[in-house]
């Protein structure tokens, strides 16, 4: 429920949505993710290293100075459904930002991602529902629409990286 607040509360913000350009308004570029792998730093628990989900990205360029003036950096909404690690269902929901940090050839580049996202856990191997949320910090990949992206799920333990995920972004200009 708190993640369906965090996201109206950006959708409905003025300040997003005023900037120029279809493409640049809230929701002015969309993308599909495909979710699929992930690596458990923990090696001796039982998880699932097959995640297979859908998702949908939604990008914003406000006209703010922390985005500067490379289009590339942006706003993104993102909601998902995928199969977690304990076989179960996992709904995150992420809001944060998409910055450009290198760029290879005319089209490709590689991005820098930070989210705030609230996860809904099924876990049926404790028989447990419960929420997660926190910062969550990606690297990306990609040329044209198509992107790689790598996410660092942070650990509640002393150990600071509890799963490293992969995925792919298709994004619809």
């Amino acid at each position: 429920m708190k993640a369906v607040l965090v996201v109206l509360v950006v959708i409905s913000s003025p300040a997003v949505a005023c900037a120029q350009g279809s493409k640049d308004r809230l929701c002015g570029t969309w993308a599909i993710n495909a979710w699929g792998l992930s690596y458990h730093i923990t090696e001796d628990a039982d998880y699932n290293d097959a995640n297979l989900g859908v998702g949908v990205r939604c990008y914003a360029r406000p006209q703010w100075p922390l985005f500067g003036t490379r289009h590339e950096n942006r706003l993104l909404l993102q909601l998902d459904a995928l199969r977690n690690s304990h076989r179960g269902l996992i709904l995150p929901a992420s809001a944060g930002a998409e910055f450009r940090v290198a760029s290879f050839q005319q089209r490709c580049g590689m991005f820098v991602m930070g989210a705030l996202t609230f996860a809904y856990y099924d876990n049926p191997d404790r028989k447990k529902e419960y929420i997660k949320w926190g910062p969550v910090p990606g690297v990306a990949v990609g040329c044209g629409r198509i992107r790689g992206n790598v996410i660092f799920v942070p650990s509640h333990s002393s150990q600071v990286i509890a799963v490293i995920t992969a995925s792919l972004t298709f994004v619809f200009k």
